[in-house]
């Protein structure tokens, strides 16, 4: 996060892009989930993924019009034939870890869809976390530079994921954030 916005952020507001990017990520495996379910499907495949995305849910989201836009355009995200080359060349250039992001999307997908998931889709849901990040910490990293702040705070990510999300899955984020924050105050 300070990488890509020059800015240092603090403990909260690294918990709150966390929480963000896993309500994100639990809103859309349970949509999904759903949607297998309704096929009669023991799997997540690709296809309930992309049924979840294009819900009113999903498509009213700034956030997934940005996503869908720059993997339209090939300027993010990457087929999964080529997120597997990167991770294989990663691997052989010595770093740790590959995939950052598995045992989240595992333990997500367990937790709000309780519908296994095929490993492709673990590879590609990888990344939507990671993109979810990257876009939650570049908005959350403008809202402190209008505010000429030199470290982001929780507050510059409420304002990132109020600008990127939209009615449910805008509550649930929010909700999950100021949850974790309250844990994590009164864990100190």
């Amino acid at each position: 996060m300070q990488e890509r916005t020059r800015r240092r952020a603090d403990k909260a507001a690294c918990v709150a892009i966390a929480e963000a990017a896993q309500a994100l990520l639990a809103a859309l495996v349970s949509c999904a989930a759903q949607e297998a379910r309704r096929g009669g499907a023991a799997r997540i495949q690709p296809w309930h993924i992309g049924r979840a995305v294009q819900s009113a849910e999903f498509r009213s989201s700034p956030f997934f019009t940005r996503t869908t836009a720059r993997a339209a355009d090939g300027t993010s995200g990457s087929t999964v034939k080529e997120a597997r080359r990167a991770a294989r060349a990663a691997r052989l250039d010595g770093h740790v870890k590959v995939n950052p992001f598995r045992s989240l999307v595992k333990r997500t997908a367990r937790a709000h869809g309780n519908v296994a998931l095929t490993a492709p889709l673990v590879v590609a849901l990888s990344a939507f976390v990671l993109e979810a990040v990257n876009q939650v910490a570049d908005t959350a990293g403008g809202a402190a530079a209008k505010s000429d702040a030199t470290t982001i705070t929780a507050d510059h990510v409420r304002t990132a994921v109020i600008d990127l999300l939209a009615g449910d899955l805008q509550a649930r984020a929010l909700a999950a954030i100021d949850a974790a924050l309250v844990a994590e105050a009164v864990g100190a």
